[in-house]
């Protein structure tokens, strides 16, 4: 939650800035997971971004927050490619094992990195809707359960930028 905090910090600063910023809210990996924000920088013909909000509602550990940072090449005007990492936690992520005295562990950690094709309805630089496709690599470890996991991901991602 700290990571956001800092951002938001940062974003009024960003958006005086002749890099033509834009904000976006969605479903999806470039969202930071289920839903959420982007905050965007338009480049030349590039884009980078971070997104945060919630990953994942419920389950054993409640609700899971994300946060992604991504980078996007225009190929015209309405397509792109690109790069996308996220990291998801969940919102109680601390447990205290009473066998060692003062043992704090993290109970799950999950990253992501992988590729996106994004298709900007109204063009890459306008307002509008976008959609697209991810994929990649996931990790997720854990130092309770003493677990390790990786496995390819797919998603689809759907937004609308202002």
């Amino acid at each position: 939650m700290k990571k956001i905090a800092a951002i938001l910090a940062i974003l009024p600063s960003l958006a005086l800035s002749d890099t033509g910023p834009q904000f976006g809210v969605g479903l999806g990996t470039q969202y930071g997971g289920l839903a959420g924000f982007k905050f965007s920088l338009n480049m030349d013909s590039s884009k980078v971004y971070a997104g945060a909000g919630l990953a994942e509602t419920g389950g054993s550990l409640g609700n899971e927050y994300g946060f992604s940072v991504g980078w996007e090449k225009e190929l015209n005007d309405n397509h792109a490619l690109g790069l996308v990492a996220r990291t998801k936690r969940p919102e109680d992520n601390e447990v205290t094992w009473s066998p060692a005295p003062g043992g704090v562990y993290k109970i799950r950690y999950e990253s992501f990195i992988g590729v996106n094709y994004t298709y900007y309805f109204n063009g890459t630089d306008e307002h509008g809707f976008l959609t697209g496709l991810t994929a990649g690599k996931s990790y997720i470890n854990s130092n309770y359960e003493q677990e390790f996991q990786s496995g390819m991901d797919y998603g689809v991602h759907f937004g609308y930028q202002f």
